[in-house]
């Protein structure tokens, strides 16, 4: 089996797809990530990135004559991180299986939710017409989700998961209208923490630092510099309250949970290049491990996080680990 734990993303803006000349090294389009746990697909969010993902995992499944399985996790529902699932092209294969997960407790249930996106008047396809052998589940906060060898199951604990399991673990934030789960996928003691649509709070979020501790990889909303999230911005309203936030709050985070690498993510859509690219160079002041996403862009993990005690008192350790850590492929296609 593949012991490597592979990240990459198809989808890195937030509110709304941002397509033209001056988004091109980055990518316009809104979020998606993909997880690969030794062949096993894990899918953050639905944006519009979802559908580049699609066609790829559909060409993989035409040529190596397989049916798919596959899972998807919602971190919420607003429509920058559903808007392309009815285009998602493995769930109009009658072969594909398709584990699909998300934020319960509203009126609605994930699946209604998924259902009247793609209603009549909405859509012309409903959510009946994707073949795809679908299981659409509510989970809370306290659940578990695993994917082990022979099958994905819901539960309170993971004290029956196999060793090869993939283990995720769910942390419900409120700094976001509406409430927004943040995932930790664990494979094999290598971990990647997602956690888009979430603001900072003075003097942190400690419940999410608490989360994310030690994840060899965090992704975090960065949407904003500071003088727009202030209002200091000309032409733009002060974005406090949002839910989103700016470089510093996500620094703040990969520091306190002492963090592998901080991935900045959901970029704002009126951001050019240039634009995201000063966002990674001050989040790199902060917090050295950090970069901006960009479409394409793989980070592969080979190796866990050994030696923790042993790297924190001793920066050469601590130099070498993490190079021995992280094997990043850095797909040039775009950036």
């Amino acid at each position: 089996m593949n012991e490597e734990l592979t990240i990459k993303f198809w989808g890195v803006r937030g509110s709304y797809p941002a397509p033209g000349a001056g988004t091109v090294k980055y990518g316009g389009n809104t979020s998606c990530v993909e997880i690969n746990a030794g062949g096993r697909i894990i899918i953050l969010d639905a944006g519009t990135g979802i559908i580049p993902l699609g066609r790829e995992l559909a060409k993989r499944a035409i040529q190596e004559k397989r049916g798919l399985e596959l899972m998807l996790l919602f971190s919420h529902l607003h429509h920058d991180h559903t808007q392309g699932f009815p285009f998602f092209t493995p769930a109009y294969f009658p072969n594909t299986r398709l584990h699909v997960f998300g934020p319960g407790g509203t009126p609605e249930t994930l699946k209604q939710v998924l259902e009247r996106n793609q209603s009549s008047e909405t859509f012309p396809l409903s959510l009946r017409d994707m073949p795809a052998a679908k299981t659409i589940e509510s989970v809370r906060e306290s659940q578990v989700i695993v994917w082990d060898e022979e099958k994905v199951w819901v539960g309170e604990s993971v004290s029956s998961a196999s060793p090869d399991a993939v283990v995720i673990r769910i942390h419900k934030s409120h700094a976001h209208p509406g409430g927004v789960y943040v995932y930790r996928i664990t494979w094999r003691g290598k971990s990647v923490v997602y956690a888009t649509d979430t603001e900072g709070y003075v003097g942190m979020d400690r419940k999410l630092v608490a989360f994310a501790r030690d994840a060899d990889v965090l992704i975090h909303d960065a949407q904003y510099n500071e003088e727009h999230y202030r209002g200091q911005l000309a032409g733009f309203p002060s974005t406090q309250g949002y839910g989103h936030s700016t470089v510093t709050m996500a620094a703040e985070v990969a520091a306190a949970a002492e963090t592998g690498e901080l991935i900045l993510f959901h970029h704002d859509p009126a951001y050019t290049d240039d634009w995201v690219a000063a966002q990674e160079t001050a989040a790199q002041k902060l917090f050295p491990e950090s970069r901006a996403a960009h479409e394409r862009l793989e980070i592969k993990l080979t190796q866990p996080r050994h030696c923790e005690g042993e790297a924190r008192s001793n920066p050469l350790v601590a130099g070498r680990l993490l190079r021995r850590q992280r094997a990043t492929a850095r797909n040039d296609e775009k950036i």
